[in-house]
């Protein structure tokens, strides 16, 4: 299995329906704000889930999901 930079964290973190104030944060939240990273994982097989395309660079359904997750985490946090 490998990893990018982004997921275990994005999935707690996006379905955090409260609004996130810097002196709120706590746990996974809180992380990802200090550190500015959430670390994604995908198998490289899974069809059509997550694979790697012929560059090597993994795409796939879930991938996209963990996209959106995180696109949702930064605009909570209000991070670039």
């Amino acid at each position: 299995m490998k990893h990018l930079r982004m997921i275990g964290y994005a999935l707690a973190a996006a379905f955090c329906g409260c609004q996130a104030n810097a002196e709120e944060l706590t746990g996974t939240m809180k992380t990802i704000r200090e550190t500015g990273a959430i670390t994604l994982a995908y198998r490289e097989s899974s069809i059509p889930f997550s694979y790697l395309d012929d560059s090597q660079k993994p795409i796939g359904f879930a991938i996209d999901i963990c996209y959106k997750i995180v696109e949702a985490v930064k605009q909570e946090l209000k991070l670039d």
